[in-house]
C-alpha cells in the first residue's frame, strides 16, 4: 500500500467526504500543504499530529478537526500503525449556513469559518460517523440520506465545537498560559501512541517533568474531561472503528485495548454507545456482508 492514500467514496453537489489512510511512521512533520476548502477530519484510528506555526495540536480518535481554506499547516505521522480518517468537505453555502445556526457571526466570514481549530467528538457523533459509513460502504444509502446524514453529523460536530470553546474561552480568561496547554497535548500524545499499554498516571507525570496531581488537574482542566475518561474514549473509539471493518473476536479485542476482560469492555462500550459490542458487531456484519453481496453482483 502507498504511504498515504486518499479516496473519494461520495460526491454530490453540496459535498465531498473521502476516505484518508496513512501507513508510514513520521516523527517529524512534512513539507507545508493545504487545503482547497474548508475541511472537516474525523480520525477513525491511529493518531497525527498538525503544526499551524508555533501551535501543535495531537489528532487522535476523540478528535474533530477544522481545517481553513489556503491556512498552511505540516503533519507528523507518530504512531506505528498509521492513521485512518474521513475528511467532509461541504459547499461554502452549506457550511456557513449551519455555522450560523450557532453563531451567526461567525457565518459572515466566508473565509475563515471556524473560530477553532479542533474539539472532541460527542459519542452521538462518533455513532453517526459510522452509520455514514457504514451506508456508503454497502451502498444501501440514497444520495438524499448521504446529505442528510453528512449535515446532522457536521451540525454535532460544530454545536460541541462552539460548546467547547466557549469554556475554553472562560478558562483563558483566568490567564491559563501556553505551558499548560502544551503539557496536555504531550499527554494526549503520550497516550494515543500506545493505548493498547496504557501508561499509568505517575509514568505519564515522570516523562512529562510535572506532578501527576499537577497532570491530573490541568488536563481535566484543559481538555474538558478527565485524563482517565480521555483514555476509555480513545479506546472504545478505536474499538468501534475495528468493529465496524469486522473485528470478530470480542475478547481479543478487549485485551488488545488494555481492558482486563471481555466483561469491563463491554460493561465501558455500553456505557458509551448505549448498546454492547456484539450488538453494534452484529449491525456492522449486516452491513458488510450486504456489500459485499452487492459487490457480487456488480
Amino acid at each position: 500500500m502507498a504511504p498515504e492514500t486518499r479516496g473519494v467514496i461520495f460526491r454530490s453537489a453540496s459535498l465531498v467526504i473521502r476516505d484518508l489512510q496513512c501507513t508510514v511512521q513520521s516523527e517529524t512533520p512534512g513539507p507545508e500543504e493545504c487545503c482547497d476548502s474548508h475541511d472537516i477530519v474525523l480520525v477513525r484510528s491511529g493518531l497525527f499530529t498538525t503544526t499551524n506555526g508555533r501551535d501543535c495540536v495531537t489528532a487522535d480518535p476523540n478528535h474533530v478537526l477544522f481545517f481553513t481554506r489556503h491556512v498552511p499547516y505540516r503533519v507528523a505521522h507518530p504512531a506505528p500503525h498509521g492513521d485512518t480518517c474521513t475528511t467532509i468537505s461541504l459547499r461554502i453555502e452549506d457550511l456557513l449556513d449551519i455555522v450560523r445556526s450557532h453563531a451567526p457571526t461567525d457565518a459572515e466570514r466566508d473565509d475563515t469559518p471556524f473560530p477553532f481549530s479542533r474539539a472532541l467528538s460527542s459519542s452521538r457523533a462518533v455513532l453517526l460517523h459510522q452509520r455514514l459509513l457504514g451506508g456508503l460502504r454497502c451502498k444501501e444509502l440514497t444520495p438524499l440520506a448521504v446529505e442528510d446524514l453528512a449535515f446532522d453529523l457536521v451540525d454535532d460536530l460544530l454545536r460541541g465545537a462552539y460548546a467547547g470553546s466557549r469554556r475554553a474561552d472562560r478558562r483563558n480568561s483566568c490567564d491559563v498560559g501556553t505551558r499548560n496547554r502544551d503539557l496536555v497535548e504531550a499527554a494526549k500524545l503520550l497516550i494515543a501512541r500506545d493505548i493498547e499499554r496504557p501508561l499509568g498516571l505517575g509514568r505519564i507525570a515522570e516523562t512529562l517533568g510535572c506532578s501527576p496531581f499537577h497532570l491530573s488537574r490541568t488536563f481535566h482542566r484543559e481538555a474538558g474531561l478527565p485524563l482517565r475518561r480521555y483514555l476509555d474514549r480513545c479506546r472504545l473509539r478505536t474499538a468501534l472503528e475495528r468493529l465496524a471493518v469486522g473485528e470478530p473476536d470480542l475478547t481479543a479485542l478487549a485485551l488488545d485495548l488494555g481492558y482486563a476482560d471481555h466483561s469491563h469492555f463491554s460493561n465501558a462500550f455500553r456505557r458509551e454507545f448505549g448498546m454492547p459490542p456484539s450488538e453494534f458487531r452484529r449491525r456492522a456484519r449486516g452491513t458488510l456482508l450486504r456489500a459485499a453481496r452487492k459487490n457480487l453482483q456488480a
